[in-house]
């Protein structure tokens, strides 16, 4: 793709809808492991949650990364690319490029959702969520 401009309605769009499902999500934090181990709906509420988190967060980032023209051969890579592009910190990038493998177990079945995983998600990821979307919209004011 060559260089352009970032779609900023696009990627608010995003951010809309990553705000919405974290705001849902947060509905489920604070329980412990064995509450949602036993909630079968609950699960898979939080599954689906963290999977529309991930995957509004990497279309931002992969937009992103497009517009600038770099070429992102997967989602981690884009998350690097913010980095190197100063949308995110780089500390922050390095951290969080980690939602890219895990969205790649939710989405394909044939992969074991570990369900620590998804609860320390839950009750400790969140705010990284919120941070990324914190870094994006102020990269979009000062673009």
């Amino acid at each position: 793709m060559s260089p352009g401009q970032a779609d900023a309605a696009v990627v608010r769009r995003h951010l809309l809808a990553l705000d919405g499902a974290v705001q849902q999500l947060r509905h489920h934090a604070g329980r412990p492991l064995s509450a949602l181990a036993a909630d079968s709906d609950t699960q898979w509420a939080v599954e689906r949650g963290l999977q529309l988190c991930a995957q509004n967060a990497l279309d931002v980032a992969t937009h992103l990364a497009a517009s600038a023209g770099r070429d992102t051969p997967d989602y981690a890579s884009a998350v690097d690319v913010l980095g190197e592009l100063g949308v995110l910190p780089t500390a922050f990038a390095h951290r969080f490029r980690g939602v890219a493998g895990f969205r790649n177990v939710l989405v394909h079945g044939d992969l074991r959702v570990e369900l620590e995983r998804v609860h320390e998600l839950l009750n400790a990821g969140l705010d990284d969520f919120a941070e990324f979307a914190r870094h994006v919209e102020r990269f979009l004011q000062r673009s």
